[in-house]
């Protein structure tokens, strides 16, 4: 065998170990393939498993050899898991019948995601299959969207090692962004197979037939003993568009007897020395691996070595799934194509920014002005919304109105009797009928555009949203009851014009949910974008945003997450909140909240009580009172970030705070708030409050005041608190202080007090 080094940088080599061989076969034999395709069928692949269906029905008989056959395994969650159709031929018209009919039935979702149980049924039936069909070889494809939630990582592992070796071929795919990374990865590597990326079914239906149309060699596996040592543990191979990884065991890397080559990183060389410029295809192609891995510090080195201006841009603003996804394919791409190398250029001392301009700065300086517009009705902007709607629950049949429809529905549909049938579909009319025509908001058109000077941020889980007032009418002509359609409700139109609030997610669980952003802002908003290089240009107050070609995060945050600094933010954002519940406590008290006085006016007592019965009031507008969450057709795994300060879980209400107070004894959210009740009573003891001609104008405009620097001070807070949990979130990092994701608690001392501290890292299961 024969090794060389290539060095990248100091402390960091590229290694090409040769594979010596037997010679080959003048012409290789054709041997014939045993596919075996594993799915994911859990609940979050209902929106692509129809697709998923068709491709298979309809592209199958063109991938598939005549000598091969087709193995397919579902699975959802522990238990749920089968094999649907094994060692099946599709090369005539009958098997195909029977294969569609197979994919029809069992390919649907369900459940939650559990990857042992199917890897173990593949073992068996490539033992199975074997015995059947000796000389025949086995590639496997497995594809999931989600995260395991069934079994351990080191149990998982371990099926995947076993299962391997019966496989010639092995092809991973991540399927959209909420995938297990991580895992998928590991598990390419213990399967000396390939990992690839699908951002939604038109990216994957091209690879899936790609992996298909391919025809594993079938050359028995060769222990290769590698020398150094690894970076990462794992070295590959790179034929023919593929990025191939093998994990290592005792320094040895099992892989197919006719490979050439193996490549892999070291932190010292090894072998003889070669120039990196004769290595220009494995750099690229240990960017696009290392990448996958979210090594910044691997890719950095080669990124000056490699000089390449396109590939160095690009890699300043990836933070997350989707930019690391989008680089790790390009990275791919050009390790195959030259020409897609250097493509801006060569400048190896273009190093990416650690503060690039970020989603989360954009939305804050968006936010800053009144000014600046949001343009919904713009042809460019597309949202997608984040969770289940509201449905009037008028709409919604109850329980037992469900079970009687049921009833009558069976009952008609074996009738014969005319006379009886005429009954059953009055009787059906007179159930449906009994539900209320719900009420439909129609926003009015604003191309003018909407204020977002107000954010919404989540504070568990990386979601950042415009809170949106839109204008518009409701035809409430069907639900005016006829005792009220005299002199009380004539004066009210039937088309009413109302708002409502509406949230929409430009950041959903640390991935850019609004691609493009079509805005109307001020000139200083303008300059500003072009300070940071979002823009350019002269000013322009209608511009299109690329929101997707920022990062949610940069760098420089993720260097700085300290927990530390986190719960003395989360504390003092209860004080905060602390001010803001006294405050509004005193003002409501003396400056009661307003009733629909204009309504009564207008409509008479009846009519503003029917309009609040509906949902409409003058001060807040439209909100249907009777609504329930649409059901749930879909689910994804999230992350969540919750931080908690024992013994500050809540704050207690006024009544409870007056009970702390009469015994003397506070707990820690009541001594909070007891300062700013302290504040507000020795406002109203001073002179400056006792000696005012008009002292409720004087408390109104002083409460007021402190309730707004309140209201700032907290958004400030939750701004800060979310950049630090989207660098731990969308970066994949763990906080300085802490040496693992298992090390969350600390004691910080604040304002005199020794605060015991956890941060937790949760996977969430977000039903839409």
């Amino acid at each position: 065998m024969n090794t060389q080094s290539y060095k990248v940088a100091d402390k960091l080599f590229l290694v090409r170990q040769s594979i010596s061989k037997t010679p080959a076969p003048a012409k290789p034999v054709e041997v014939p393939t045993n596919h075996l395709v594993i799915i994911d069928c859990s609940g979050s692949m209902s929106g692509d498993l129809p697709k998923i269906r068709e491709q298979l029905k309809k592209k199958l008989p063109r991938l598939i050899g005549d000598k091969d056959t087709l193995s397919v395994i579902w699975f959802s969650s522990r238990g749920e898991f089968g094999t649907l159709i094994e060692a099946e031929p599709v090369s005539t018209l009958a098997d195909l019948n029977d294969v569609n009919k197979a994919i029809d039935r069992w390919l649907r979702p369900v459940g939650m995601t559990g990857f042992k149980e199917p890897l173990e049924e593949a073992s068996k039936l490539v033992e199975r299959v074997g015995k059947k069909r000796p000389g025949s070889v086995f590639s496997l494809f497995f594809m999931s969207d989600g995260c395991d939630n069934q079994w351990n990582r080191a149990d998982i592992l371990k099926v995947v090692e076993k299962a391997a070796k019966g496989f010639s071929a092995a092809t991973f795919v991540e399927y959209g962004y909420y995938a297990d990374r991580p895992l998928l990865t590991a598990m390419a590597e213990k399967a000396g197979g390939q990992l690839i990326f699908s951002e939604a079914f038109d990216k994957y239906q091209p690879l899936f037939e790609a992996a298909m149309a391919k025809r594993p060699t079938g050359a028995p596996r060769i222990e290769v003993a590698i020398p150094g040592d690894p970076i990462g543990g794992f070295v590959w191979s790179q034929v023919a568009g593929d990025l191939t990884t093998y994990g290592l065991e005792a320094a040895k890397a099992s892989v197919p007897e006719d490979t050439a080559e193996v490549w892999f990183l070291s932190p010292s060389a090894v072998g003889s020395a070669q120039d990196f410029k004769d290595a220009q295809p494995a750099a690229y192609a240990a960017m696009s691996l290392f990448s996958v891995r979210m090594k910044p510090e691997i890719i950095f080195p080669f990124l000056k070595a490699t000089g390449d201006v396109k590939f160095i841009e690009q890699f300043s603003s990836c933070f997350g799934k989707q930019k690391y996804s989008a680089f790790m394919d390009d990275a791919k791409a050009a390790a195959f194509d030259s020409s897609l190398r250097l493509t801006k250029g060569y400048d190896p001392n273009k190093v990416p920014r650690d503060d690039a301009f970020t989603v989360l700065q954009l939305l804050q300086l968006l936010a800053s002005s009144e000014e600046n517009r949001v343009l919904l009705d713009h042809k460019d902007f597309t949202y997608s919304a984040i969770g289940r709607g509201r449905v009037d629950a008028s709409e919604v049949l109850t329980a037992d109105e469900q079970k009687k429809l049921t009833e009558i529905t069976t009952k008609m549909a074996s009738e014969k009797n005319a006379k009886k049938l005429k009954e059953l579909q009055e009787e059906l009319a007179q159930l449906t009928s009994a539900k209320g025509e719900s009420l439909k908001f129609e926003p009015t058109p604003t191309p003018e555009g909407y204020s977002i000077s107000s954010l919404t941020f989540n504070e568990d889980r990386p979601n950042v949203s415009f809170n949106i007032r839109k204008e518009g009418t409701v035809d409430i002509s069907a639900r005016i009851p006829d005792a009220l359609k005299g002199k009380t409700l004539g004066k009210i139109p039937e088309k009413f014009s109302s708002f409502i609030f509406r949230n929409y997610a430009v950041i959903r669980d640390g991935l850019v949910n609004v691609k493009k952003l079509p805005v109307r802002i001020t000139e200083d908003t303008f300059n500003q974008l072009v300070k940071v290089g979002v823009l350019s240009g002269t000013f322009t107050p209608e511009v299109v945003l690329d929101v997707e070609a920022l990062p949610v995060i940069n760098r420089q945050m993720v260097k700085a997450v300290s927990a530390k600094a986190l719960f003395e933010k989360q504390f003092t954002l209860e004080k905060a909140r602390a001010a803001q519940k006294v405050y509004k406590a005193y003002r409501d008290e003396k400056f009661p909240k307003k009733t629909s006085e204009s309504f009564k006016a207008l409509y008479g007592d009846d009519g503003a009580l029917w309009l609040k019965e509906q949902g409409f009031t003058d001060y807040s507008g439209y909100a249907p009172p009777h609504t329930v969450t649409a059901e749930a057709k879909d689910f994804y795994m999230g992350k969540e970030l919750p931080v908690s300060l024992k013994g500050y879980s809540s704050l207690p209400s006024m009544n409870d705070l007056k009970k702390q107070a009469a015994k003397g004894k506070y707990n820690g959210p009541g001594a909070l708030m007891a300062v700013y009740v302290k504040e507000v009573e020795d406002f109203l003891a001073s002179d400056i409050y006792q000696k005012a001609s008009d002292k409720d104008h004087l408390f109104e405009t002083w409460v007021k005041d402190k309730s707004t620097a309140s209201i700032s001070e907290a958004r400030k807070l939750i701004f800060e608190i979310a950049q630090i949990k989207f660098a731990i979130v969308v970066g994949q990092v763990w906080f300085n202080e802490f040496k693992s994701v298992d090390e969350n608690e600390m004691t910080v001392k604040v304002d005199g007090l020794d605060l015991a501290c956890k941060v937790e890292m949760k996977e969430i299961e977000v039903r839409i």
